[in-house]
């Protein structure tokens, strides 16, 4: 009796030396996670690697929370967000195994305000913008956002949210937390200013009220240019609190200046408060 012997064909080969293969370590990514939001979602990845630091082929990891009352993960590595905490995701293969810590944060809502800005004047006028991040009970948030300009040639903005004006035209700045995100829109007009004045000049209110201050600006024909925006301070905010829109509110007895400025112009008014 004649025995044949069949060869292995070179795809099964593979086949049995990927599986035979032994796995010496778990490459999890990305290596650490924060979720901004409850319910938001994110894919993890783990590749199999033997002793020499090679993917094992169609080798598939096991996936499984240490809190899955904060963080579920689904058998892909699909991790959803379930109540703000923290995490460790395991993903194990055979008897080998890698971790990554995955933080869960309740954002809901990135506003930023104003939602509309007018820059006008030179070049270089600088308004802060504000930024506030809400969780789902409508709570502040202390989280800092990152900031960026559609356009920067129309307008930059700083990592604090400080908006400053380049050229005519208009731009989106938008503040992000994780891929939540709130926006203003600019508008720059690149004026040249003469001067500035401050309404009214001078101003009473008792402790609790409150009093909106005017600014008006001149050209160098003196002519009024309309729309501008200013940026205030108070001399002294223990008796008066002054907001990005010229809203002074009587914190104490006591007398404060007002400032109002547009890049190096400025102009000042008094308010007593009694």
């Amino acid at each position: 009796m004649r025995r044949f012997a069949r060869a292995l064909s070179i795809p099964a080969l593979t086949l049995v030396l990927a599986c035979s293969a032994k796995p010496a370590s778990v490459d999890i990514s990305p290596k650490r996670t924060k979720l901004y939001g409850l319910e938001r979602t994110q894919r993890l990845t783990a590749r199999i690697l033997d002793k020499k630091g090679e993917p094992i082929p169609d080798a598939t990891a096991t996936w499984t929370s240490s809190d899955p009352a904060v963080l579920e993960v689904e058998a892909g590595g699909r991790m959803i967000a379930r109540k703000e905490g923290k995490a460790m995701v395991t993903a194990t293969y055979k008897k080998v195994s890698s971790q990554v810590p995955v933080e869960v944060i309740d954002v809901s809502v990135v506003e930023v305000g104003p939602a509309s800005l007018n820059l006008i004047g030179p070049a270089g006028v600088q308004i802060p913008l504000q930024v506030a991040v809400k969780n789902s009970k409508d709570a502040a948030v202390p989280i800092k956002a990152t900031w960026e300009s559609s356009d920067p040639k129309i307008a930059t903005v700083s990592e604090d949210g400080k908006v400053t004006s380049i050229g005519s035209g208009t731009t989106t700045i938008v503040a992000r937390v994780g891929d939540l995100q709130g926006a203003s829109e600019v508008r720059v007009a690149v004026k040249e200013l003469a001067s500035l004045d401050l309404r009214p000049r001078t101003a009473l209110v008792r402790v609790g009220d409150s009093q909106t201050f005017q600014v008006v600006a001149y050209g160098p024909d003196g002519a009024i240019i309309e729309g501008v925006a200013a940026q205030f301070e108070s001399s002294d905010p223990t008796v008066a609190v002054v907001d990005a829109g010229g809203k002074v509110s009587g914190a104490s007895p006591g007398t404060a200046t007002i400032q109002a400025r547009l890049g190096t112009i400025t102009a000042q008014a008094t308010l007593l408060v009694n």
